[in-house]
C-alpha cells in the first residue's frame, strides 16, 4: 500500500495595523497654526474697521465745514463785520431769538449759525443737550480770518487716545492728519474779497 504524503504549507494573513491616532505634539501644532491664521484674520478686521471709521469721521469733517461755509455765503453780509469768527472753547450759549423757530435780523442769525454748528460739530442735540452718538471723537472747531481768507477748521482725534491738542496747520496738506498725537483736521477756505470793508457790495 502506498502511503500519500501531502505537504501543505499553511497560509498566515497579517493582520491589519491599528488606526494610529493624533499625538499631543501634533494636536499642539495644528492649535498654534489655528491660532495664528484667526489672530491674522482679527488683525485685518480690526484694520479695516479702523480704515472706515477714519473715512467717516473725515466725511463728517467735510460736511460740517461746508455746512458753516455755506451758512457765511447766505449771511455774507456778517462775515466782513467778523460775526461769523469763533472757536469752541468760546462756549456759546443758545441765543435768542432760536432763528431756527423765528425770524431774525442777520446779526442773530450769525450768533444762531455759530451756536448750531457747534452743536453739531460737539455732537450735541439742540433740543435736549444730549450726546448724539456717532459724533466726531473729541472734536472742536473754530472760523478765523487768515490772509484774506475766512478759514473754517474742524479738528477731532481719530485715534481716540484723549491726545487733541492744536497740531494740525489748516493750511498745509502734509499735517491734515498728525502720525505723532492721532489728532485730524479739515480745513475749508472762503475767499469773500468781492465784499469791501462794511459787507455793503454782496458777491454776485
Amino acid at each position: 500500500m502506498r502511503q500519500r504524503v501531502s505537504n501543505s504549507r499553511a497560509t498566515h494573513f497579517r493582520k491589519p495595523p491599528a488606526p494610529r491616532g493624533f499625538t499631543l505634539l501634533e494636536v499642539m501644532i495644528s492649535l498654534v497654526v489655528l491660532a495664528i491664521g484667526v489672530m491674522g484674520i482679527i488683525g485685518l478686521q480690526a484694520s479695516t474697521y479702523k480704515q472706515l471709521q477714519t473715512s467717516q469721521n473725515f466725511s463728517k469733517a467735510a460736511m460740517l465745514a461746508s455746512d458753516m461755509a455755506d451758512r457765511m455765503l447766505v449771511n455774507q453780509r456778517q462775515v466782513p463785520a467778523d460775526a461769523y469768527l469763533h472757536k469752541s472753547s468760546d462756549n456759546l450759549e443758545e441765543p435768542a431769538p432760536n432763528c431756527g423757530e423765528a425770524a431774525c435780523n442777520a446779526v442773530q442769525l450769525a450768533a444762531y449759525d455759530n451756536w448750531y454748528w457747534q452743536t453739531e460739530l460737539l455732537g450735541i442735540d439742540p433740543d435736549d443737550g444730549s450726546k448724539v452718538p456717532g459724533s466726531l471723537p473729541e472734536a472742536s472747531g473754530e472760523v478765523y480770518l487768515e490772509g484774506g481768507e475766512y478759514i473754517v477748521i474742524v479738528r477731532w482725534n481719530d485715534s481716540m487716545d484723549s491726545v487733541t491738542g492744536q497740531a494740525c496747520d489748516a493750511l498745509d496738506p502734509g499735517d491734515v492728519q498728525d502720525p505723532e498725537d492721532g489728532l485730524d483736521c479739515y480745513a475749508y477756505a472762503l475767499n469773500l474779497g468781492c465784499l469791501d470793508a462794511e459787507g455793503a457790495a454782496p458777491c454776485p
